[in-house]
C-alpha cells in the first residue's frame, strides 16, 4: 500500500463534561450583554494556568490502490504539559503547540520510517514563546516556515516565522463584530495576566490556511462563528455564526469551508455564500475536530467517546476506528495511569499529505 500522509491526534487528561457541552448551556453562559462592559484591571488578572496533561499520537495513512484509505498507528508521545495541537512541516519537523508555547521537534528519521514512535525519537530544535501566546489552540503551516497560531486569550491569530522564531503579525478579531475587553499594547504579557474564557470576546479555537497561503479560516466557540482573514489585505469577513461551540474551521480541497458543529456531533460544509451545503452526523455529543484527508474521506475526533474515526462521508462508511482508554479518577494527573493511557478525551487533528 502507498503511504499518502501523516495524521496527528492530541489527547487531554481532561474528561468531557457533557453537562457543560450543550448549546443551551454555552449560550446562557456567554449571553449577558454586559459580560464585557466592565472587565477587571488587566494587571489584576492572575497568571495563565497550566492544567491537564496530554499526548500526541501519530498515524501513517495509506491508499490500498483502490482509493480506500487505511491507518496504522505509529506511536505516541506523552507530556506533563498539555499538548493542544501538532502539525508536521514540509521539512519533516513537527510543530507542537502547548498551552502557552510552541516547540519544534526534529525526528531522528523521517516519520514514516520511525516504526514505533516514542519520545526518544525526537529532539527539541527550537522553542517559540511570546507574551501574546496564551491559550494556544492550533498551529498550522501556511507556508514553508510560516505558521498560523490560534490563541484564545488574545482572541487572535498569531503569524509566526518558524525559521527565525519571530512574531510577524497579530490578527485580532474585529471589535465591531465580537465586542471588546482589553486593548493589546506593547509590554502586556497574557501569560502573566491571563484573559480567561469568561473575559474572552470570542474564544478563537482554530486557524487554518487554504492551499494558497493567503486566506486563514477561523472559528469561535462563543458565537459559533466562522470567518476568514485575508493575509494580503488584513481584512476579516465573517461567513456564518450561530453554531455555538463550533471547532476546527478549515478549507476543503475545493476551497469550501467546513467545521465541527461540536454540540451536534456534525461535520458542516458551507457554500460560498455561507449557507449549509451538507451535514454529516457522527452521533457524538462533543465533536472536537474534523479534518479532510482526501475527497470524501474525513477524520473525526469524538471527545465524548475518546475515539478517532475515519469516514467516507459519500458512502456513509466507517473506514477506521480507534478507541482510547479512559482513566476515571478525581485527578488524572496524579498516580500511576494504566499502561497505554494517553488521555480521557481526544482533541485536535493535524494532517500532512505527502503531495502537499
Amino acid at each position: 500500500m502507498q503511504p499518502i500522509g501523516v495524521l496527528t491526534l492530541t489527547h487531554s487528561s481532561r474528561e468531557t463534561n457533557l453537562e457543560r457541552c450543550s448549546v443551551q448551556l454555552l449560550t446562557r453562559r456567554f449571553s449577558d450583554p454586559a459580560r464585557l462592559a466592565d472587565p477587571p484591571p488587566f494587571d489584576s488578572l492572575p497568571p495563565a494556568p497550566t492544567v491537564y496533561s496530554g499526548a500526541v499520537s501519530f498515524f501513517l495513512v495509506f491508499d490500498d490502490g483502490t482509493g480506500r484509505l487505511h491507518l496504522r498507528r505509529l506511536g505516541s508521545v506523552r507530556s506533563r504539559d498539555r499538548i493542544q495541537h501538532a502539525a508536521v512541516l514540509a521539512s519533516g519537523d513537527v510543530l507542537v503547540g502547548f498551552q502557552h508555547r510552541v516547540v519544534r521537534w526534529r525526528p531522528r528519521l523521517p516519520i514514516p520510517e520511525l516504526g514505533q514512535i516514542n519520545a526518544m525519537d525526537f529532539q527539541v530544535a527550537a522553542r517559540f514563546e511570546h507574551s501574546y501566546m496564551a491559550g494556544l489552540q492550533t498551529v498550522d503551516p501556511v507556508g514553508p516556515e510560516r505558521v498560523a497560531v490560534s490563541c484564545s486569550a488574545p482572541d487572535a491569530v498569531l503569524l509566526l516565522d518558524a525559521a527565525e522564531g519571530k512574531l510577524e503579525r497579530v490578527l485580532r478579531l474585529p471589535r465591531d463584530l465580537y465586542g471588546r475587553n482589553y486593548e493589546l499594547a506593547s509590554g502586556m504579557d497574557l501569560r502573566r495576566h491571563y484573559i480567561d474564557e469568561e473575559l474572552q470576546v470570542a474564544q478563537v479555537n482554530a486557524a487554518f490556511g487554504d492551499r494558497t497561503g493567503r486566506y486563514i479560516a477561523v472559528s469561535t466557540l462563543i458565537q459559533g462563528a466562522v470567518g476568514v482573514f485575508d493575509l494580503e489585505t488584513g481584512r476579516y469577513d465573517e461567513v456564518t455564526r450561530g453554531f455555538v461551540g463550533a471547532h476546527g474551521a478549515r478549507f476543503d480541497d475545493r476551497g469550501n469551508l467546513y467545521f465541527a458543529d461540536s454540540t451536534t456531533g456534525t461535520l458542516v460544509t458551507l457554500t460560498e455564500e455561507g449557507k449549509i451545503a451538507r451535514r454529516f452526523g457522527t452521533g457524538s455529543r462533543w465533536l472536537r475536530d474534523v479534518q479532510q484527508l482526501r475527497g470524501s474521506i474525513y477524520a473525526f475526533a469524538l471527545a465524548d467517546a475518546n475515539e478517532l474515526r475515519v469516514y467516507d462521508i459519500d458512502k456513509d462508511e466507517l473506514l477506521f476506528r480507534a478507541t482510547f482508554t479512559i482513566w476515571s479518577t478525581e485527578n488524572p494527573d496524579e498516580g500511576d495511569p494504566p499502561v497505554g493511557w494517553l488521555g480521557n478525551s481526544v482533541q485536535a487533528i493535524g494532517w500532512r499529505g505527502f503531495d502537499e
